[in-house]
């Protein structure tokens, strides 16, 4: 039986749907204030595992967003990347029962329904029972794109994907995208099994949208969206990291009174500039124990401060890491990001970083003296590699000011799509509309 935490407050209802996940729920959260902030007129409900509300329940929201939960049908959120394939599993066959018992029992009825991409049994029901339906991506646009013309990928023979034969080769005929090699095409590409999986269980989620909305910044991904945009028969609106741009803001206008009880935060403040690597590997990306000691090596032996989020492995990488490093088991990576110590995020950007020469896999490890070499390169503030990076770095930053900025591409977006869901409110109840 699933539960929602308030009586409705508004007559246009929206349902949102994320899928049990980190970098999946932040996104659709972002998204619900967004929209919530626009009308108050909309009541978004956002339902959670009741594991999830508890790790978010009790933060601030918009007096319009609520939640509902269904219960714990799927693994923990702790153990999620131990066996990613395996929750993807669970999600698709556990929890649509308990959605659509909830479905049935609120008390109003929604005026459209938004659930993340990788939920597919949301769109077949939304649209059995005729209720608008909208697709969250919480990627980027470039790496849909590439599921979209996934056909092109076989036509090329780049689909199945052998590194060993075909990895260098490159993939030029995705319309909008930047030529790319075949070994930078997402993992999941690269998995025969997982792609093919990933594909028959997503299409309902594409082919039954009104809506598809990216968590991106247009002007990055112009050429990308554009060519979906003249080929889709669907609206696409792109809704960026806007929470997170103007928390990055905040954070950086209130980096003088810079004094928190964190340790962390201590530890950075009296660490020169530019000179820790902040490394966090996700709560999605499970590392063989071997790859782990290659890392930690490599670490060590590169001389470079580091400031490490590893959850469940804190305690035996603390021993390891020596003086020059500082491992925690959580941070608040916006405010770890732009601190002034921090010089460099182990991670993967728009040509603002490097790649590690190969993944960590088993049998194929990276070795520490790579790592090391590798890290001390990047983090040579004077070389002109650096500084390369630097400028590019600088280029987006100037990129997402034009796009939040008054009369940037992110307000245009957002006002499209909230006045959708406030007209398709109208053209049922034209009494009660209000914008």
């Amino acid at each position: 039986m699933g539960t929602v935490d308030m009586e409705p407050i508004a007559s246009c209802h929206v349902l949102a749907m994320p899928y049990p996940g980190r970098g999946h729920i932040n996104p659709m959260m972002n998204l619900c204030k967004l929209v919530a902030g626009k009308s108050s007129s909309i009541l978004i409900t956002v339902v959670l595992t009741e594991e999830w509300l508890g790790f978010i329940g009790s933060e601030t929201k918009p007096e319009n967003i609520r939640f509902a939960t269904v219960p714990n049908v799927v693994p923990s959120e702790h153990g999620r990347g131990a066996d990613p394939r395996g929750f993807a599993l669970a999600v698709w066959s556990k929890m649509k029962e308990p959605f659509e018992r909830l479905l049935d029992e609120l008390q109003l009825s929604p005026t459209l329904v938004i659930a993340d991409y990788f939920i597919p049994w949301v769109a077949d029901m939304a649209c059995t029972r005729n209720i608008p339906f909208a697709s969250l991506w919480p990627m980027s646009a470039s790496v849909f794109s590439v599921f979209y013309h996934f056909d092109l990928l076989a036509q090329h023979g780049h689909y199945p994907v052998n590194l060993s034969v075909n990895g260098d080769e490159i993939v030029d005929y995705i319309p909008g995208l930047s030529p790319i090699r075949v070994l930078d095409l997402p993992a999941i590409v690269r998995s025969q099994e997982d792609s093919e999986l990933f594909l028959e269980a997503t299409s309902q989620s594409f082919n039954k949208a009104q809506y598809l909305l990216f968590t991106s910044v247009y002007e990055l991904e112009a050429e990308v969206i554009d060519a979906l945009k003249a080929k889709a028969s669907f609206s696409i609106y792109t809704i960026g990291p806007a929470t997170t741009y103007f928390k990055v803001k905040d954070i950086y206008s209130n980096m003088s009174n810079n004094n928190s009880d964190f340790n962390y935060l201590k530890w950075l403040n009296i660490q020169p500039p530019n000179s820790v690597l902040f490394i966090s590997l996700g709560s999605f990306l499970s590392v063989s124990n071997a790859q782990m000691d290659e890392i930690v090596a490599g670490l060590c032996a590169s001389g470079t401060r580091f400031l490490w989020v590893a959850r469940g492995e804190t305690p035996n990488l603390e021993e390891s890491c020596g003086e020059k490093g500082l491992v925690v088991p959580w941070c608040d990576q916006l405010s770890v990001l732009c601190h002034p110590s921090v010089g460099g995020f182990l991670s993967h950007y728009w040509k603002i970083g490097w790649r590690v020469k190969r993944e960590f896999e088993e049998g194929n490890l990276a070795k520490r003296d790579e790592i090391a070499l590798l890290v001390q390169r990047f983090m040579n503030l004077q070389s002109p590699e650096r500084k390369q990076l630097e400028e590019n770095a600088t280029e987006i930053q100037q990129v997402c000011e034009r796009e939040f900025a008054d009369g940037g591409s992110f307000q245009d977006n957002l006002d499209g799509f909230t006045k959708s869901i406030l007209q398709y409110h109208h053209n049922s109840n034209p009494a009660t509309f209000q914008w």
